[in-house]
């Protein structure tokens, strides 16, 4: 009966500690990074979230993580299999260089990896929140339940090269219904400030 409670005690203190652990792996200076990102993105790209106005698209206050997986090992003539919805290949990361930018190499890896301790969800700063038309997922489910009409961008949480000098980015536009698509974008910290330098359709519906 000892034994059970010991064990007890140790699962709950190791899922705090795990829990707490999450809460405060982004250091400071990555969610600085990440909420220029944001803004960078959302003028760079001329996304309309700005005006709470009937046309204009909302935008979600909660990037969600983006998971970095290692491709299965391929066998022969075998198809390598598309990685799950929430994440990528790293190998769809590494190397990458395109128009004399490298973005991520080979001395990344590692710390591409790490960034899956990343938590599931990270809500932007406040002050940029006040700024946008800003919704969360929770809010949409509730507009789509009650018939209402939702127009949304969703982003995920930027993963960043070791110098922290580029960075990955994945956004979704949703439209309802059958309506949407989606960006892979990449950025490049310039003079201290963040720019697109590519950008292309990941998908369409």
């Amino acid at each position: 009966m000892k034994k059970i409670a010991l064990y007890t005690i140790l699962i709950i203190v190791f899922c705090s500690c795990q829990q707490k652990k999450e809460e405060t792996n982004i250091a400071s200076e990555e969610i600085k990074n990440i909420n220029e990102i944001v803004e960078a993105i959302i003028i760079q790209d001329s996304l309309n979230v700005f005006s709470k106005s009937e046309d204009s698209a909302m935008f979600c206050s909660e990037l969600r993580k983006l998971k970095i997986h290692m491709p299965p090992k391929k066998k022969n003539n075998d198809f390598i299999l598309m990685p799950p919805s929430n994440g990528i290949y790293i190998t769809s990361l590494i190397p990458f260089k395109i128009k004399g930018y490298t973005f991520f190499s080979s001395k990344d890896s590692l710390y591409l990896l790490e960034q899956n301790s990343n938590p599931e969800k990270l809500k932007i700063e406040k002050k940029l929140i006040n700024k946008l038309n800003n919704t969360t997922i929770e809010k949409i489910k509730i507009r789509r339940e009650n018939k209402q009409r939702s127009r949304f961008y969703e982003m995920t949480i930027p993963v960043f090269s070791v110098d922290r000098q580029s960075a990955y980015v994945e956004l979704d536009y949703h439209c309802g219904g059958l309506c949407g698509d989606g960006q892979v974008i990449f950025l490049k910290k310039i003079n201290g400030k963040w720019k697109i330098i590519v950008q292309w359709q990941s998908w369409i519906s």
